[in-house]
């Protein structure tokens, strides 16, 4: 229905032709035939209107028909002199929409059909404008031409009529099609790619990174200030103490100021949740898509009352849509507040956690306490405060780094997961299709881009080590005693992780803890232990892709097995014997690839279980 509306213009003018060309453009015929179509093009533009801005060409169309209603209505002379140069009026209107933008040093016509299918971090780039300038000026010929064909003595109006539109098919729509890929190729750039016919992107949707890195190869920070002083006030002085610091790495920072910004309050009706998209045409829509499009996103407020401004609340309360659509990417950010006196921390963490609407994580937060315009307090330590984030985002933004996922991560997805599978049959359609979509509905990993690592489980370690713990609390000891090594001094700290082992068979299991992937690429062996005198056990540990494995009895096919006394391979390990002499010694004895053995320390590093003098 959208599309048919969006058509319209161009179908009036149709059949304004269509009936007035046989019937020599007979008022009889036409007075009642204008006034219809210009009533229903009034009708539909308002409608096209309430979902976004109105096209050039739908505009000059809407016009020329409304023309000849006027003329047919109230005007009769006009009525004869349109009735004469029928055509060439309707092409001298499209010739003047082509030209006259650029001559007043406005954007090209182009530019709107061409932001449908770009990237919004683009369009400031100097490439988009120069494409969009040349195309406009294509037209501008392509007009001209028509409207000379349309007026030369001698052609049949009829011919002249086909002729141009076979010149404005045949030419203007392969150039629309092919002319900016050619332009990007010859820069030595990748072109930008439309969406495929019939699936244009909506004003709500993520442009990809890469086609953000095609037109502007430098990385853009968009900063939104909600203070109503604009450039003015002390929220604005601590975004530009950003500005040095992400220059320095390659960053380039736009401000966007919401003082003065047409945004209306969120009416609270769900419609964005059902069908994607506010129906309020204010200004909110293109700020958000500049937000979505940016490499980074800084959010800043002053503490007006204890919380953000007005205008940033008003902004933030428009963003529903977007905050139960969680970004397929993440990218980072950084939270800014100023307060007089309270609440600027409470602020900053509050804009952090919104950051989630623009598919970005908070990589920390410049807080500042000021009493008068620039009146701040330790602006020494603020200023060096503000250098050390813009680092931080800068690094965060070249590096693509994500900041591991918090319990609030956690909280979030679990909660609207429920409400948007509760109601996706009702008032959350849109939002369940894009979960759905995006694979976020297969669980919390999916949502926040990170693997779950499960670490290895021994159920016989963990039983002996909570044995050993209740034996030692029976014996009147710590318990905490009981996980110190033997022959930890007990002035010294008890040791973390495998190196805490109290028996042979808790030091193998806990050896996958230790293993350092770095040091195996490619590498894969099966280390089998046969331990004897104080514990009875045998085990292997399997490294392969990458990462190792402890495994309970024997292996089919161990590549080294190491036969040892439980209490001299965990001494050999703990560092109180020396794992050479040992093994010279015969204390313990080694069957298979002897290399193996010795690439233990390289593997585990200094964990347990990697003799040193092996």
């Amino acid at each position: 229905m959208r599309r048919f509306l969006a058509l319209l213009p161009a179908l009036a003018v149709t059949a304004l032709f269509s009936v007035g060309s046989p019937t020599g453009f007979n008022p009889a015929v036409m007075r009642p035939l204008t006034l219809g179509l210009g009533l229903l093009l009034a009708l539909d533009l308002f409608w096209l209107r309430r979902w976004g801005p109105l096209s050039p060409v739908q505009l000059v169309l809407s016009a020329y028909v409304g023309l000849w209603a006027f003329a047919l209505g109230l005007v009769p002379p006009l009525a004869s002199l349109l009735k004469t140069y029928a055509s060439p009026l309707l092409y001298l209107m499209l010739l003047l929409m082509a030209s006259l933008p650029q001559l007043l040093g406005r954007p090209p016509f182009t530019t709107f059909f061409a932001k449908k299918t770009t990237p919004q971090a683009v369009w400031s780039t100097d490439i988009f404008r120069r494409i969009n300038l040349h195309m406009s000026w294509a037209w501008a010929g392509l007009f001209f031409i028509s409207l000379a064909i349309n007026l030369l003595p001698g052609f049949h109006p009829t011919a002249a009529r086909l002729g141009t539109l076979a010149l404005v098919l045949g030419l203007g729509l392969p150039f629309n099609k092919y002319y900016p890929a050619w332009y990007q190729r010859r820069l030595g750039l990748t072109p930008v790619a439309a969406p495929a016919p019939g699936a244009a992107a909506p004003s709500h949707a993520i442009p990809t990174s890469s086609k953000e890195e095609n037109m502007s190869p430098t990385p853009t920070v968009v900063a939104l200030n909600g203070s109503p002083h604009a450039g003015l006030g002390n929220t604005a002085q601590m975004i530009e103490m950003l500005r040095p610091g992400l220059e320095a790495e390659g960053l380039t920072l736009e401000v966007i100021s919401l003082a003065g910004q047409d945004i209306v309050y969120c009416q609270g009706c769900a419609w964005c949740l059902e069908k994607g998209a506010c129906w309020i045409n204010d200004d909110h829509r293109a700020i958000m898509e500049r937000l979505l499009a940016a490499d980074a996103v800084v959010l800043a407020s002053p503490v007006y009352f204890f919380h953000v401004t007005a205008q940033m609340k008003t902004f933030l309360d428009r963003c529903l849509a977007w905050g139960h659509k969680p970004r397929g990417t993440w990218k980072p950010g950084l939270a800014v507040s100023v307060a007089a006196s309270v609440g600027e921390v409470e602020t900053a963490e509050y804009l952090s956690g919104v950051m989630k609407a623009m598919g970005a994580f908070s990589v920390g937060r410049l807080t500042a306490l000021a009493t008068g315009p620039g009146g701040f307090l330790g602006k020494e330590a603020l200023q060096q405060r503000a250098a050390d984030l813009a680092a931080d985002l800068a690094r965060a933004v070249k590096e693509k780094r994500r900041y591991p996922a918090t319990g609030q991560d956690l909280v979030f997805y679990l909660f609207m997961k429920d409400l948007i599978e509760s109601h996706k049959d009702n008032v959350m359609t849109h939002d369940y299709k894009h979960w759905q979509d995006s694979g976020l509905l297969r669980g919390f990993e999916a949502y926040v881009g990170q693997r779950q690592e499960n670490p290895p489980y021994n159920h016989d370690m963990r039983q002996a080590w909570i044995k050993s713990m209740i034996a030692a609390r029976k014996a009147g000891q710590d318990p905490a005693m009981a996980s110190r090594p033997v022959g930890q001094p007990a002035g010294q700290p008890a040791p973390s992780g495998p190196l805490a082992a109290q028996t042979c068979r808790q030091l193998l299991g806990m050896m996958p803890l230790g293993f350092n992937p770095q040091a195996a690429p490619g590498f894969g062996a099966v280390y089998q232990f046969e331990v004897r005198g104080s514990e009875e056990f045998t085990c292997h540990l399997v490294i392969e892709d990458g990462a190792c494995r402890f495994v309970e009895g024997a292996a089919a096919k161990p590549d080294v097995v190491i036969k040892t006394p439980a209490e001299v391979w965990l001494a050999i390990s703990q560092g109180r014997q020396d794992g050479q002499t040992a093994f010279m010694s015969g204390q313990y004895q080694v069957e298979g690839n002897l290399m193996l053995l010795l690439r233990l320390k390289e593997l585990f590093g200094g964990a347990p279980g990697a003799p040193g003098g092996a």
